[in-house]
């Protein structure tokens, strides 16, 4: 018959579990903590939004237009800014490109676009240490192309949320 009083042997696994459960749960929190400001969490949204019955209700009126007027585009990033280049003509005048950080509103950036040869050209660099949600607005808001940038990301394309049948 073993003695459960020697030296190195624990009386009552219980006691494992004191310790084992709170420490599980502090790792989980880390865990968790960090898929939610993950590059793909993207919970900020710069549009108004309208609550309904603790829903949450935004417009894609913009995302349908771009869609039925098939729009896309190409953003090329380079070190000195960034180049869009529209598959088709969205007018003369220039969107607006924005940059929309994935858990931190307040580092949000919107980038003035000025005419190029090639399209659309902003002169501040758009690579960052984190994802940016990127979206091409037209300056009177009436369409919205989107896409996400990924750390090394050296070209985006850019197409409307939704498709129309």
């Amino acid at each position: 018959m073993e003695d459960a009083n020697k030296p190195g042997r624990s009386a009552n696994p219980v006691v494992w579990l004191v310790l084992a459960i709170p420490a599980a749960t502090v790792v989980a929190g880390f865990w968790t903590l960090w898929v939610a400001a993950g590059d793909n969490a993207i919970d900020t949204n710069p549009d108004p939004v309208r609550r309904t019955a603790q829903v949450q209700v935004v417009s894609l009126e913009a995302d349908e237009v771009a869609a039925d007027r098939g729009l896309a585009a190409t953003l090329s990033l380079q070190p000195e800014g960034a180049l869009v280049a529209m598959d088709s003509s969205a007018g003369p005048v220039a969107p607006l490109l924005q940059l929309v950080h994935p858990i931190e509103s307040t580092l949000d950036r919107q980038l003035v676009l000025v005419p190029d040869p090639r399209g659309w050209r902003a002169n501040e660099p758009v690579a960052a240490k984190h994802g940016w949600y990127v979206r091409l607005v037209a300056a009177d808001g009436s369409w919205r192309l989107v896409g996400r940038y990924q750390p090394g990301d050296t070209e985006l394309r850019l197409e409307p949320a939704v498709t129309t049948p």
